[in-house]
């Protein structure tokens, strides 16, 4: 019976930070203590002392294109194993692929890689091989049913609108070994309602985004099952006192969650407080938006066929200089936890809106984003300065930093 013992820690827990540890038997999470009740009769070889560092959930990207230089539309295994172990290095153990709009070939081929991986990935854990890399979870697909109005940097020759023909949905519904998936649409283009309800009907997680939606039509739509905005408000009418869209009836619903891309780039942080005073951590997930440079640095880059300049952490569309065009994010989620806790946000909310949160929206919170009895040991260890020093991965330490 493999076991490790985690102690002496800051373990972040729901509903704050506790002097402890945890026991992982068994790939789970057996026993979480204070301090003083620290178990005993473990070998040096199953003990880990912390010093006092921070232990989390692994934090969860429900939307991310891409790092490392990989990504996941044009890669192999060996990217996305290259992006993974990156991701993990940044304190991130589970994320969805995201895909921009493509036409049928590029879904076919970028989905049959993904769930390549995934198998790989699967099958390495069901035979206890200790795996370097954060776990693909799923595929989340931004677009290609959303507003050319509001289309942010996605390419409109792929945008869709739905005629009611299940069929054409076929290659977005969840597989069995691509389960669950999230797709982000505006449920005001033609047809959106009746694809919300599909969708949602068939397992899909449906988001609002790149939309210009009315209130009404957002009731609506929350009705057929969209209950999440996606890197909010970015692609969305801006705030106006007399057509308030899906940034006033996103911070007033408390039946809505958020997600927020907290770079400072794409969202000011004046802005950011103020979706976390209206939303609490409990409705506001962190998401990067990364893009393959990020991690890379400063530089002019090819993504998605567009020229992409990246200068102090910011993202560009190279063909609009002039304009205000972001174009995905570079930033990581260990850094946008960082970001929100210098705004003042406590640590264990902030780890929350990395972790617990995402998984919820996603819909495997049964499973993963906390620390508590029964839980998937999929942790980080970090320290004050952020620095991700263990990460552990079926209840094996994968990496670690003294």
């Amino acid at each position: 019976m493999a076991q490790l013992l985690l102690h002496n820690a800051r373990v972040i827990l729901e509903s704050g930070v506790q002097h402890g540890g945890v026991l992982i038997r068994d790939r789970q999470i057996a026993l979480v203590f204070p301090h003083e009740q620290t178990p005993a009769g473990l070998s040096a070889s199953e003990t880990i002392d912390l010093g006092g560092a921070y232990l989390a959930p692994g934090m969860i990207d429900i939307h991310i294109h891409g790092s490392a230089g990989v990504d996941v539309q044009s890669t192999d295994a060996a990217g996305l194993a290259k992006l993974s172990a990156f991701l993990l290095a940044e304190g991130v153990t589970g994320y969805f692929a995201t895909f921009v709009p493509s036409d049928e070939q590029g879904y076919r081929d970028s989905i049959a890689a993904i769930g390549s991986y995934i198998n790989q990935q699967d099958d390495a854990y069901r035979n206890n091989k200790a795996q370097v890399a954060a776990h693909i979870l799923g595929i989340h697909f931004e677009g290609p049913f959303v507003s050319e109005h509001r289309c942010g940097a996605l390419r409109r020759e792929h945008f869709r609108t739905y005629d009611g023909d299940a069929r054409s949905l076929e290659q977005f519904i969840s597989g069995r070994s691509l389960s669950p998936r999230l797709m982000t649409l505006a449920p005001e283009v033609q047809g959106g309602l009746d694809l919300t309800r599909q969708l949602t009907r068939n397992g899909v997680r449906v988001f609002i985004g790149h939309s210009q939606a009315a209130p009404a039509i957002l009731d609506l739509a929350f009705e057929a099952g969209a209950r999440h905005i996606t890197h909010f408000p970015n692609a969305l009418d801006p705030l106006h006192h007399r057509k308030p869209g899906a940034v006033a009836w996103g911070l007033l619903r408390d039946d809505v969650t958020l997600d927020c891309i907290a770079d400072f780039h794409h969202v000011h942080p004046l802005m950011l407080r103020l979706i976390y005073q209206s939303k609490s951590a409990d409705r506001m997930a962190l998401i990067s938006d990364a893009i393959m440079p990020a991690g890379l640095g400063d530089g002019e880059f090819s993504v998605w066929g567009e020229g992409i300049a990246v200068r102090d952490g910011r993202t560009a569309l190279a063909r609009q200089p002039g304009e205000s065009t972001i174009a995905g994010s570079v930033i990581t989620m260990r850094q946008a936890v960082r970001n929100i806790v210098d705004l003042g946000v406590p640590v264990h909310e902030a780890v929350r809106m990395a972790s617990l949160v995402p998984a919820r929206i996603a819909g495997i919170e049964s499973e993963l984003g906390s620390i508590k009895e029964g839980m998937r040991a999929e942790l980080i260890a970090f320290d004050d300065e952020f620095t991700v020093r263990l990460a552990t991965i079926g209840g094996a330490v994968v990496s670690y930093r003294a």
